[in-house]
């Protein structure tokens, strides 16, 4: 009995004194959640829109280039920039070629390109939504309007921060929302 004990005891030491391997937990993310949003009218000389309360929007003064803008997400560190021709100067043609050059741009790290047509002849707003999915896609979005007859107007959301589209997706889907209003609520100024 007096073995039997020892054994045990021994037994026992030796199994309580292994060392544990020690897994660590996965990387984290803070919850994001996005609230429902307000919206407010911009208008200039050329087109108007309604966009987000959560927005500001930064206008870009340049000699050549008039109503360019960036709409500046402070809570989302996000920001849709935005870029407009006027069609009396630019070929309509090189401006949609360079619009999708640009979101072709993205596919090498993309996994698609979704492409969705503008097309509103009551208000004259024709274009294409590209909703470029994928893990680091830079851009997740981008769009251009045109009234095929002066003006052209290209916009791209972009984050300012490395893309990881799959922890970015609530912020995604809701600016995507944004964007949408904006695109809907959107028109041409008559006669400019």
């Amino acid at each position: 009995m007096n073995r039997l004990g020892t054994f045990l005891l021994l037994l026992f030491i030796i199994t309580a004194c292994q060392n544990e391997t020690y897994t660590p937990k996965p990387r984290g993310y803070f919850r994001i959640a996005a609230k429902d949003t307000t919206y407010q009218l911009y208008a200039n000389a050329a087109f108007s829109f309604e966009y987000s309360r959560i927005a500001v929007i930064d206008t870009i003064q340049r000699v050549k280039e008039k109503h360019w803008m960036n709409l500046v997400y402070p809570p989302l560190n996000a920001t849709l920039y935005i870029t407009y021709k006027s069609l009396k100067i630019n070929d309509l043609d090189d401006c949609i070629s360079d619009a999708r050059t640009m979101a072709i741009k993205q596919i090498s790290k993309a996994d698609d390109i979704d492409e969705s047509i503008i097309l509103d002849t009551a208000t004259a707003r024709y274009g294409k939504i590209y909703e470029i999915l994928g893990n680091e896609a830079a851009c997740p979005y981008q769009f251009w309007i045109t009234d095929k007859e002066n003006h052209f107007l290209r916009a791209s959301l972009y984050f300012n921060c490395t893309p990881r589209n799959d922890s970015l997706a609530p912020y995604i889907d809701y600016l995507k929302k944004d964007m949408l209003h904006l695109i809907e609520t959107f028109a041409w100024k008559k006669g400019k």
